[in-house]
């Protein structure tokens, strides 16, 4: 029978002891582990924190907070899961944030007041909504630099088409409100539709034909027809609607209602409502989790973020994590379901080298009976002290050489060889 040790416990004591010992005679490796799994990680905007809140999807505990420029506004994942970026509206950068320091690594200057962000399906493109600059803003995510712009009156929120090849992007510049639609590829205007209201946010259906948004001042779900260029259908929903989120099959457009407080659920066959779930005080954006079958709503005026069970349509968890909590993005599941590459940081070693591929991660656990870091030469990361018994986890996204020592040890170094 296991029983629990308390701190101070005399057994406890011994087997930390023991395992100190083993610790010094054990050879550093590193290999293939066959069913650890590292859940993935949620990052929430709170835009009067000024930070990115990173929440574990296992614990629902909010693991640490991420200093940011003023007023966070846009967030958006890479596609393989190892840099979140986030716009400040309050400032003029998109941080670049490693998600396996969780930390900032670097800033784009964009030109004031970005907003809304947006990542091409093959995650080579990063599209900036330049509220303050009248444009969209290219970014190359192989440099994390700007490529060109495309003039947008007051642009604050973007959609990308599932193939890839058009933005759709809410400009909201009073005498100019409309949908301006964008050619990625070749980085130009394609078109303008026209609107009375500011258009809020947009989301595209599963096939990519129609594409539905909200507009301020009207409480209906807007359907826009991509084929015909024209709004096919309206649903009245319930006040303030925000955020519209397809389902991954497609059959249920989710829709924030920020009146209410609630997240409304349309039938996307009849373009029409089927349910109406509280949430909390001015939701503002939705992300999924677990494969799809939850519902992740950040809510605003609570400063909390709601937790849905989509087959039960129910509230399952309410977590605080922070003020003004606004957009949301989830590590891919896929990705994080890869197998990752352990390492045993043991007798003052680290392995003399790890190998691993493009988008996996690396786990370091130590098995020594004191701290150590992991720490990039070239400053790129740095775990911190790692106690007996913690890991600390890099993904890495890029290919190359990456040479690593301890901070506190400085002679014990290693190297990880990323290959694609």
């Amino acid at each position: 029978m296991l029983r629990r040790i308390h701190i101070g416990d005399g057994t406890r004591r011994v087997a930390l002891s023991l395992l100190a010992l083993l610790s010094l005679v054990s050879m550093p490796i590193a290999f293939a582990a066959d069913s650890a799994k590292a859940a993935p990680k949620v990052y929430i905007g709170l835009f009067k924190d000024d930070s990115i809140a990173v929440l574990d999807t296992e614990s629902l505990r909010v693991l640490r907070l991420i200093p940011v420029p003023k007023g966070p506004h846009g967030l958006v994942m890479s596609l393989d899961g190892g840099r979140v970026y986030a716009s400040s509206d309050g400032d003029s950068k998109v941080s670049v944030i490693d998600t396996g320091r969780d930390s900032v690594v670097a800033s784009i200057e964009v030109g004031p007041s970005p907003h809304g962000l947006a990542m091409t399906p093959d995650g080579t493109r990063l599209l900036v909504a330049g509220f303050g600059t009248d444009s969209v803003v290219f970014v190359d995510t192989s440099t994390d630099s700007v490529i060109g712009r495309v003039a947008v009156p007051s642009p604050h929120n973007i959609a990308i088409s599932p193939d890839g090849l058009t933005a759709y992007v809410a400009a909201q510049k009073k005498g100019s409100t409309g949908i301006a639609i964008i050619d990625i590829s070749g980085m130009k205007s394609k078109g303008f539709f026209p609107l009375d209201k500011a258009p809020r946010a947009l989301g595209f259906g599963l096939d990519g034909k129609l594409l539905y948004f909200t507009l301020a001042g009207s409480d209906s779900l807007q359907v826009y027809d991509i084929a015909a260029g024209t709004v096919s259908a309206q649903v009245s929903v319930g006040a303030s609607p925000h955020y519209p989120l397809a389902t991954r099959d497609g059959a249920t457009v989710l829709v924030v209602c920020q009146g209410p407080g609630e997240l409304d659920l349309v039938n996307a066959a009849s373009a029409s409502l089927e349910t109406r779930i509280a949430v909390g005080t001015m939701p503002h954006w939705i992300a999924f989790s677990s494969g799809g079958s939850r519902a992740l709503v950040t809510n605003e005026g609570s400063n909390n973020l709601s937790v849905v069970d989509l087959a039960s349509r129910k509230v399952v968890a309410i977590v605080a994590v922070g003020n003004a909590p606004r957009k949301i993005v989830v590590q891919p599941a896929s990705r994080m379901a890869e197998l990752q590459v352990k390492a045993e940081i043991s007798a003052f070693s680290f392995p003399d080298l790890i190998r691993a591929k493009v988008g996996q991660a690396v786990t370091w656990t130590n098995l020594d009976s004191v701290p150590h870091s992991v720490t990039s030469d070239d400053g790129g990361w740095d775990s911190g002290p790692i106690a007996m018994g913690q890991s600390f986890t890099k993904v890495f996204d890029r290919a190359g050489s990456y040479a690593y020592h301890c901070a506190i040890h400085p002679s014990m170094t290693g190297s990880v060889l990323v290959l694609d």
